[in-house]
């Protein structure tokens, strides 16, 4: 797995974690539907969904974009791992749960990468209660949402004992890409590999 920041260049990080093979990619439209990695390898980015499940073994990459939605990155013991892209959207439509189900059991990892944080995500509007509704209050910091603090509550309720968070935000850190600071197009990438080569 790698997450890139702006200064990277995506064949490098590839290198670095051995792709070499078919990279997946999506059409993400901060949905709920979660795809197996086989169902992405024609056309590039054809598909429209916002996770990719990679079973053990399989020797492709799959590929997330994101500027300042969360990156994350779930993997069993056996191997198997899910990459979704996580937007308000997405984890209230239960985008993570739609990733896990591909998973099943304990023993879950994962990781979550740059993302707008509380620190910078004001977060008004009926949207508001939307996510308030389905993860408390507590994804709050005043008029901020936090995304990870949303995530964190749910991923306890799907037996996600290790979490483990890059801590970086897209908004403040002009490392990273970042939509709501600069209006831009660009995004950075999240590359993720099965294990059980």
């Amino acid at each position: 797995m790698a997450f890139t920041d702006r200064m990277d260049v995506p064949s490098e990080a590839l290198a670095l974690i051995g792709g070499g093979g078919p990279l997946a990619q999506l059409q993400q439209v901060h949905s709920a539907r979660v795809v197996a990695i086989d169902d992405t390898l024609g056309e590039p980015g054809a598909v429209e969904a916002d996770g990719i499940y990679v079973p053990a073994g399989h020797h492709a990459l799959a590929a997330i974009r994101t500027a300042d939605c969360l990156p994350l990155v779930v993997a069993n013991r056996k191997g198997d791992a899910v990459a979704l892209h996580v937007g308000w959207r997405g984890l209230a439509a239960g985008v993570v749960e739609a990733g896990l189900a591909h998973l099943g059991g304990d023993g879950l990892v994962a990781v979550i990468g740059p993302h707008i944080r509380s620190c910078c995500y004001e977060f008004r509007g009926p949207e508001r209660y939307v996510v308030a509704h389905r993860f408390g209050e507590s994804s709050f910091v005043g008029d901020n949402l936090s995304l990870e603090s949303a995530l964190s509550g749910l991923l306890v309720q799907q037996r996600v004992r290790e979490v483990h968070s890059v801590g970086h935000c897209t908004f403040c850190n002009d490392a990273y890409h970042s939509y709501r600071r600069d209006g831009t197009g660009e995004r950075q990438m999240t590359y993720v590999g099965a294990g059980g080569h």
